[in-house]
């Protein structure tokens, strides 16, 4: 889809932090870029804005987010108003909401950056952020309470019932760093004893056999493991998404959805760097930075390859031949609200029903290039059952036998992924922040009858 032609972001000046921070915003509520780009793009350039306060203004901006609903009713509250439901297309017109919301959602650990570039909008802040301290929560909407859309709430505690509340708090917090060791270079434990080494406090993921846990934002590029591609940046759960895969040796894998690569490098590593990997997109510079990565990574066999659209010509002469095929279908990405909690008012249920019947559509397309005897594992980052356990359902029953499901914790095991069982529901990979630490994912395999 052609999205249309948008200004490019102001550069800012230290004397206006408030301003840029509320168009910023705005930028993003406008869902033609996500708000990390939309930072990259406002700083770029001479730097007349110091490190510590950008690091603040994105600070703002995603506390602003994740809880936007609280924001908007405490803006309305100390207008004197009755917030009428949030509704996002008039943050796009007004400005003014982008404003208050800003203002309130500022966090007190960033108001040092503010004050030294501008005390006096430092001071109004402290000033707001004291009134609204003072107005009471107690009988606020649940929306308010919980920092979700309505429509949402109600999905989500149709499938985990009263874990909701736990759920939403969740997803209202930073996510922390996973790193997934590159078996090519180094193991886990060497790479562990290094990040400690350097007075980082770095964990092994609870589940993930190659996976480091870091709780904070650390500059990864200044870590020799970074530069030699020892590490490479990945949650947790995407990393048992590759491990349900079961790539190895000499086999001939496809990504079929496989974006900027992140799996793709995993499925690499399982397979040693031998065999045949195809990273297959239909968006062709989602996969412009894969050989720079895979270099670095230590991998020769990866062969990217735009496609159309998921039935492209080209897919022909793989019809039937590939031993393993991951579908990382496009989604809601609503289990990654911790990173992207845009995401929340990018969506509605028609929405979610139009990415349903996509993803149906892919994974039948997919099916094809899959060999007799070979696997083939759907996968989403979202949280929703419409785009999960429903698609595949409805796909096994499609096929009509022509692909078995293959048990989750079986594959997990195999792979050497601690305590699989956890990760588990109804046979499929089901993975939420609350439970496990990760960002939300689901899976499903099946074996192509031989």
């Amino acid at each position: 889809m052609t999205r249309p032609t948008r200004a490019p972001a102001r550069r800012p000046t230290a004397a206006a932090p408030l301003t840029l921070a509320a168009r910023l915003l705005q930028e993003t509520l406008r869902f033609q870029q996500p708000p990390d780009a939309l930072l990259a793009e406002a700083f770029r350039g001479p730097q007349r804005v110091g490190a510590r306060l950008r690091h603040a203004m994105g600070d703002a901006l995603y506390a602003a987010l994740r809880d936007l609903p609280r924001w908007h009713w405490l803006a309305a509250a100390l207008q004197g108003q009755a917030a009428a439901p949030l509704d996002v297309a008039r943050y796009r017109t007004q400005p003014g909401w982008c404003d208050a919301v800003m203002r309130l959602a500022w966090p007190a650990a960033a108001l040092p950056a503010l004050a030294d570039a501008d005390a006096a909008a430092a001071a109004e802040v402290e000033a707001l952020q004291a009134r609204a301290a003072g107005v009471p929560l107690a009988d606020t909407p649940e929306a308010v309470r919980l920092g979700l859309p309505d429509w949402l709430i109600d999905r989500l505690r149709d499938q985990v019932g009263a874990e909701v509340e736990a759920l939403a708090a969740a997803l209202r917090q930073p996510a922390p760093l996973d790193l997934r060791v590159n078996a090519l270079r180094a193991k886990r434990s060497a790479v562990l004893a290094e990040l400690q080494a350097a007075g980082l406090p770095a964990a092994a993921t609870p589940h993930a056999p190659w996976g480091i846990r870091l709780p904070a934002r650390v500059p990864l590029q200044g870590l020799e493991a970074y530069a030699r591609g020892a590490i490479e940046v990945q949650d947790e759960g995407s990393q048992l998404i590759a491990a349900l895969v079961g790539a190895r040796r000499g086999e001939t894998v496809a990504d079929f959805c496989a974006g900027a690569g992140g799996k793709t490098l995993a499925l690499g590593a399982d397979m040693r760097d031998s065999g045949r990997l195809y990273a297959l997109d239909t968006v062709a510079r989602r996969l412009q930075a894969l050989p720079a990565r895979a270099q670095r990574a230590g991998l020769t066999q990866v062969h990217p390859m735009a496609l159309a659209h998921e039935r492209d010509e080209r897919l022909q002469r793989l019809a039937g031949k590939i031993d393993r095929v991951l579908v990382d279908a496009p989604c809601t990405g609503l289990g990654t609200l911790r990173r992207h909690p845009q995401l929340m008012w990018r969506h509605h249920p028609d929405s979610v029903a139009e990415l349903a019947a996509l993803q149906q559509r892919i994974l039948a397309a997919a099916a094809a290039l899959v060999r007799p005897g070979g696997r083939l594992v759907y996968a989403t980052c979202s949280l929703l059952v419409e785009e999960n356990e429903h698609v595949a359902q409805a796909f096994t029953a499609a096929m009509r036998g022509d692909f078995v499901p293959l048990d989750a914790p079986t594959l997990l095991a195999e792979a050497r992924v601690t305590a699989p069982q956890a990760l588990v529901t109804d046979g499929y990979l089901r993975l939420w922040p609350h439970r496990h630490g990760t960002d939300g994912f689901f899976a499903a395999a099946w074996q192509r009858r031989a």
